[in-house]
């Protein structure tokens, strides 16, 4: 990403991230508990391995990755591709042109996926691990807050 987005823009879309994405995944209580006391919950904003109930060995990415998916999706979306200071744009040569709403759509897309599935993971160590964690009340789903865009012909 170009170090020329505004760094206002960059952490608004960090809190709108935070409130609508992994705050209704976590819970009001769980999500307010982890921003107060993050040394408590390392494993889980930075991932690693951990055994589930069975023992076998599974790799967390952690929220922070989820969080960042996230941010970038919404910088994709209301951007104009490659992120720079003049938007999400298509390099074609030493100049570049605005990509078509097609492709922003796809990278937005993506990007959301890949953030789904690793606050899916996320949400799957919480439920597995339900006891170690008392403020998280979830049932291991995840709720889609988000508009589908849907590209129709060419």
């Amino acid at each position: 990403m170009s170090i020329h987005i505004e760094e206002s823009d960059i952490e608004q879309y960090i809190r709108e991230s935070e409130s609508i994405d992994i705050k209704s995944a976590l819970g009001d209580s769980f999500f307010l508990e982890v921003k107060e006391n993050p040394d408590k919950y390392n494993l889980l904003l930075d991932g690693g391995v951990y055994e589930d109930k069975s023992g076998h060995k599974k790799l967390l990415t952690g929220l922070k990755a989820a969080l960042a998916y996230y941010t970038y999706a919404r910088i994709v979306k209301n951007g104009d591709g490659n992120v720079t200071r003049f938007g999400f744009v298509q390099k074609e040569s030493e100049y570049s042109s605005h990509t078509e709403f097609k492709e922003k759509v796809m990278a937005y897309n993506d990007a959301f996926s890949i953030a789904d599935r690793y606050l899916k993971e996320c949400v799957m160590f919480l439920d597995e691990n339900n006891e170690d964690y008392p403020l998280y009340q979830g049932k291991g789903k995840i709720k889609s807050n988000r508009v589908v865009c849907r590209i129709i012909g060419e």
